[in-house]
């Protein structure tokens, strides 16, 4: 069965297709402002005039820093219809975090709300004009625009550009399905964050099989609280909607607030990590909402547990999908089936969707035998081709031949499910951001009296895991917690900071001399088993 039709080759021939179909349905929601399909094409087909009017070429880098809201979905789908490639920020990200991003990507514009320019704020963002050659200009979404080039998204919206229409309709003639279209920023073992550059076919081949297995259609209302920068709010739900010609309804996430928005929109289709979960099931009033809108239940991010899972399938829907979505397939790839027990959902992450392939290697990529632990690679084509401007990471995880080894170590059980039993990068998942320890130690050995770190992943209840650092100081220094904590929360967004820090005189070591975090595991498992 293909449930890829190609037949539409940008992912905004989706939303015209919806504007022609249904122009009066419902297409976004937002703080109770409903937007149709019809206006959603106008605003985009003005914003896209404006970027051409400004110069934007084919392949040019816009970078943005938005919540779920219109705005980011008008950015989308105008830089999709014009050939432009969006790249994401998050909105906790630190200005040097910022920087860097585009510096690699080489942006040109900043697409940013007004509510992230207070005083210090505003000083620090110019300063990227400076810091950043390739910047020209910014587009503040809201009412202020007080930085040097910029202005408000709500001046470009208002404007007419019919004499521009004839050059948007050349442009969007000479794209490719195969041309980028986003670029999700993913940190690595290396320590530096990586691009992930997905094209029009990645994202709407990988949307159309969520679709597929989700049953969704256009009668479907989807809540996206998630972050936009990743693929869960950009693509997974983002792109997925809108290719369903669904209605979305966006919202940063509060947990009460989610729940009010289901009762209030009747919300079909939810996604999300199992800490949002948590935070729900929480609230004092959770039993007093009306969730019976609910038909489908994603849960991906993080490994659920039983009691989540119980509340899940008692409270909100019995069909409840656990996922693996990873940010180099551009979002969803394996799924339990429809019915699983919770003993499945717990356990694993189900099955590869039949239209991308799945093997699992040794260090040598050669296939293990069924049932041994191996790395998990992947095949398909919502599989990006590349880490932006960076070919050596792009050589190290892709091969010739299309593979995308993932460096999650799994196994197929006997009822050929995958279950993940560890992570060669050493990623742990906060609140359902990813975080990679050697970004963190890489910062905390910048810091002065700082002799030598490790950070490990340590279980909470609410987060999933968070970051513990083990920290050695210099000789005859001493290290205040507190201001290695503020140099941090410079350099790093807040869900990367370590939540526990442990100063020793000198950590354990391999006979090579480096340090054994297999030795701190266990001394943890031991400290934990105490408790």
């Amino acid at each position: 069965m293909n449930r890829t039709d190609g037949s539409l080759k940008l992912l905004s021939d989706h939303l015209t297709v919806g504007a022609m179909l249904r122009p009066d349905h419902t297409a976004l929601i937002y703080q109770g402002a409903r937007i149709s399909y019809q206006e959603f094409y106008e605003k985009v087909e003005n914003l896209a005039c404006y970027l051409l009017e400004i110069g934007i070429e084919k392949g040019d880098r816009i970078s943005y820093i938005l919540t779920p809201r219109p705005e980011f979905f008008y950015l989308y789908m105008a830089a999709s219809r014009i050939g432009a490639i969006i790249v994401g920020m998050s909105t906790r990200h630190t200005i040097h975090e910022m920087e860097y991003v585009i510096n690699n990507s080489g942006a040109s514009y900043i697409f940013s709300l007004d509510t992230m320019y207070d005083i210090d704020y505003q000083a620090r963002i110019t300063d990227l004009y400076t810091k950043c050659p390739t910047l020209q200009g910014a587009v503040i979404v809201g009412e202020k625009a007080n930085l040097a080039n910029s202005l408000t998204i709500n001046d470009i919206l208002n404007k007419d550009f019919t004499y521009i229409k004839p050059q948007l309709e050349a442009r969007e003639e000479s794209l490719s399905t195969h041309d980028g279209l986003i670029i999700v920023y993913t940190s690595g073992s290396t320590g530096t964050p990586k691009g992930a550059l997905m094209s029009h076919q990645n994202i709407i081949h990988m949307s159309m099989i969520e679709i597929a297995q989700c049953g969704a259609d256009y009668q479907d209302i989807w809540l996206n609280h998630l972050p936009v920068n990743h693929v869960s709010g950009a693509t997974e739900i983002g792109a997925t909607a809108i290719i369903a010609n669904s209605t979305m309804v966006l919202a940063a996430f509060n947990p009460a607030d989610a729940l009010d928005l289901i009762q209030k929109e009747k919300i079909t289709i939810l996604g999300q990590v199992p800490t949002m979960f948590a935070m729900e099931f929480a609230l004092e009033n959770y039993d007093s909402y009306d969730l019976s809108s609910l038909k489908t239940v994603v849960i991906s991010g993080a490994p659920a547990t039983m009691e989540i899972l119980r509340k899940i399938v008692s409270t909100m829907t019995k069909n409840c999908y656990n996922c693996l979505g990873l940010t180099e397939v551009s979002g969803l790839i394996t799924y339990t089936l429809p019915g699983a027990s919770l003993e499945t959902l717990n356990e694993t992450v189900g099955i590869c969707a039949p239209e991308f392939e799945m093997k699992l290697v040794d260090n040598d990529r050669n296939i293990v035998p069924t049932g041994d632990i191996g790395e998990i690679a992947y095949r398909g084509t919502s599989v990006i081709k590349e880490y932006y401007e960076l070919p050596e990471a792009t050589a190290a995880a892709f091969d010739d031949e299309g593979w995308f080894y993932s460096g999650d170590l799994g196994v197929i059980d006997e009822d050929g499910m995958l279950r993940l039993v560890g992570r060669s990068k050493e990623i742990y998942i906060t609140g359902g951001f990813n975080v990679y320890p050697v970004e963190i130690e890489e910062q905390i050995m910048r810091y002065p009296k700082v002799l030598m770190t490790a950070c490990i992943a340590i279980p909470n209840s609410i987060l999933g895991e968070i970051g513990r650092a083990y920290v050695v100081p210099n000789p005859g220094e001493t290290i205040d917690i507190e201001a290695l904590s503020r140099y941090l929360a410079e350099y790093l967004a807040d869900y990367k900071l370590p939540r526990e820090y442990i100063v020793r005189d000198m950590l354990p070591l391999t006979l090579l001399g480096k340090i054994d975090k297999k030795a701190l595991r266990q001394e943890l498992e031991a400290e934990l088993k105490e408790k």
